[in-house]
Formats: structure tokens, sequence, C-alpha cells
């Protein structure tokens, strides 16, 4: 699906996960810290497609959040440990247990599935903001 990203005139950089000294990120073999301070990390969660990662968001101010994308649809589902149907069954089921570690870790940590519909109220929550409502 190169087509959908290669833009005349951009440059990628390919990002490879890192071993990390964040004992909450062990389960995930490495990540990639963007700024260097663990504010945003990347952490490898493959599955639903290759390279696929979820985006772990730190704020001194609010909830730790993380956006899982397609890795799962629901957050209860996550919890359940069920896959969706999309990609590799055993990847995603890895990447669920390493989700699922994170979450003991880091008990007040917002799981935030792109599909999830309760994926706003949450975000709402942790941020201390009101949900956005799209006018009809």
């Amino acid at each position: 699906m190169t087509r959908h990203i290669d833009v005349p005139g951009l440059r990628w950089n390919r990002i490879a996960p890192a071993p990390t000294n964040d004992p909450d990120l062990s389960s995930f073999g490495g990540s990639h810290d963007l700024f260097g301070d663990g504010s945003l990390v990347l952490l490898p969660t493959p599955g639903h497609t290759p390279g696929s990662m979820s985006l772990l968001v730190r704020q001194a101010v609010h909830r730790p959040l993380l956006m899982v994308g397609d890795l799962t649809y629901d957050v209860h589902l996550l919890e359940d440990r069920h896959v969706p149907g999309v990609g590799s069954r055993r990847r995603l089921c890895e990447a669920t247990s390493m989700v699922n570690k994170l979450r003991t870790r880091i008990p007040d940590l917002v799981i935030l599935p792109a599909h999830d519909p309760g994926a706003a109220g949450r975000l709402a929550q942790a941020t201390g903001e009101s949900p956005v409502t799209l006018a009809s």
C-alpha cells in the first residue's frame, strides 16, 4: 500500500524498535522514544498489519494513554484476549499479551483502540476535557 504514503518530496525514516531500560516496556522487546524523554514512545504491536505500532503518551498532568490502532476493535475485547479476525492471529495474540502486561504495570493506563466507540469518552475522562460530538 505504498501508494497511500509515497508523496512526492516527502522522505520517510523507517523506525526500528531498540532495547529499552524502561521496565514498564520490557514485554515489548524494544521501543522507539520519539523525543528521548519518554513522553511519546512507539511500541511494536504487529499482527493486524506487518510493522503495526502503538503510541504510548505520558504527560505529568494526565493519565498515560496507549493508542493501539487496530490491534483490537474494543478495549473489552483486548481485556478478554479476543483478537480481531484480520491479520496474523499468532502476532495479534502476542501483541495483545504485551499490551495487557503493560496494563498491569501501569494500572491507570487508558487504552484507545481506533474503532472503539467508547475511546472518545475514555480520552475525554483521562484528559479532563469534554467529549467532542459531531453535529449532524
